[in-house]
């Protein structure tokens, strides 16, 4: 089993195949099978050797583990999300490009059940909290307007203090939901 394989000399080249290096300095090996005598060239991801698809060696790995096909080699980091290789730890020169577009990403999102339901949900809550904080803000402004006494101008000037605490209160309360809300939603939909 000390036999060397064809393609790790580097000074011979075999007449089955033609490996060559990419004349821009990259490190991707090109194999593309003409006969059938090399049956033992396979991509190591969906194990088969099709003489349609040429197999590329991307990263460091040696013997027959270095051959991939280009499709298979894209599907398997689009599905794992690793940008290197499992056994050797070459890390790839990936490029990410979007899925969808930003629209067509949120028709996505809003189609799977469990985020519609969510969504429902929340702006459920998002009205109601926005009705009550309507009407405490008109109740307010009623009790401020309609509470006048001569008599006491100092418990009317703690009253408007009192009240525009209260409503203070009020928005930045409403306001941190509407932004927990709003990330909560957000945060799954940008993933």
């Amino acid at each position: 089993m000390s036999e060397k394989l064809p393609e790790d000399d580097p000074q011979k080249s075999s007449d089955s195949s033609d490996i060559g290096r990419d004349r821009s300095g990259s490190d991707i090996c090109t194999v593309q099978l003409h006969d059938s005598s090399n049956d033992w060239v396979i991509c190591r991801i969906c194990q088969s050797s099709s003489d349609e698809l040429s197999m590329i060696s991307p990263c460091l790995c040696k013997g027959s583990m270095k051959y991939v096909h280009l499709d298979c080699l894209e599907l398997w980091l689009n599905r794992s999300g690793l940008t290197r290789c499992e056994l050797c730890l070459h890390t790839f020169q990936t490029h990410e490009t979007l899925r969808y577009g930003c629209c067509e990403s949120v028709l996505v999102w809003y189609r799977n059940p469990d985020n519609r339901n969510l969504l429902m949900s929340d702006l459920l809550i998002y009205s109601i909290l926005s009705f009550v904080c309507f009407m405490l803000t008109l109740v307010c402004m009623l009790v401020l307007r309609f509470q006048h006494s001569p008599h006491d101008p100092f418990g009317e000037e703690l009253a408007k203090v009192a009240v525009i605490c209260f409503l203070s209160l009020v928005i930045i309360a409403y306001s941190a939901n509407v932004i927990i809300i709003a990330r909560d939603h957000l945060l799954p939909w940008y993933r």
